[in-house]
């Protein structure tokens, strides 16, 4: 079974109400049982979004399957409503300190560009970093077959999950150890199934601040008020 699959799966048996829906040019956001997040992840494509206006009137399950679509911008909604069934559990902190004391000396690979890579890169023995739409030193995606295998840590954004690459991420980062990281990560062990090592993710502890951020154009992850991040690590 898919990753995506098995998501949908583990959260099928709720039948809690859409209590709200919000997407901004950077965020998602869904409230049903809690609030879940996600990447609002845009593409060129002109996407009419089903039910439009009415999101609040659908069944929490007619969001949660649009985990499935190719359409990255309902998929982006499908996995918030995901996210909005799974109890935000784990450590609280960041886990940067955690990235920092697993790299130095080792082969780190991000996928994705995030804000610390190069502090990483400074005391790892060799850094990759990952992205779509490349530029400078960074490595297009595909890149990712040749690069994750030999990875010891690997630093992967969970906006993978929205366009359908995650499963595979994880399976090449198999000899290291795999973080998906960002307020779009599920905290589910459903994760841990398909090679994942640590989620690292955000419990919104303020959904009017949530709301805010979301709707007025906040756009790093790390300015969004309303959230705490916090990790949840596979056991042993």
């Amino acid at each position: 079974m898919k990753l995506e699959e098995k998501l949908l799966k583990s959260v099928s048996d709720n039948d809690n109400i859409v209590k709200g829906a919000w997407i901004g040019i950077t965020w998602t956001a869904i409230e049903s049982k809690y609030v879940g997040l996600s990447h609002t992840y845009c593409t060129s494509e002109i996407v009419d979004i089903e039910n439009a206006g009415e999101l609040t009137s659908c069944k929490i399950s007619d969001l949660t399957k649009r985990i499935l679509s190719w359409k990255p911008l309902e998929a982006s909604i499908g996995v918030a409503a995901i996210n909005s069934l799974i109890e935000p559990r784990g450590k609280k902190g960041n886990i940067k300190d955690y990235i920092r004391e697993k790299s130095r000396g080792k082969i780190v690979t991000f996928v994705g560009r995030f804000p610390f890579y190069k502090e990483i890169s400074e005391i790892a023995k060799k850094s990759f970093l990952l992205e779509i739409n490349a530029f400078g030193d960074e490595l297009p995606s595909f890149a990712c077959e040749e690069i994750l295998p030999k990875s010891d840590v690997n630093v992967i954004s969970a906006t993978a999950l929205i366009n359908h690459s995650l499963q595979r991420l994880l399976e090449l980062g198999q000899n290291g150890i795999n973080i998906v990281l960002g307020p779009t990560t599920p905290l589910s062990p459903v994760l841990f199934d398909f090679g994942a090592d640590v989620l690292a993710g955000v419990k919104v502890v303020n959904k009017q601040d949530v709301v805010k951020s979301i709707t007025q154009g906040v756009r790093k992850s790390t300015l969004i008020h309303g959230i705490e991040p916090i990790c949840l690590f596979k056991k042993q």
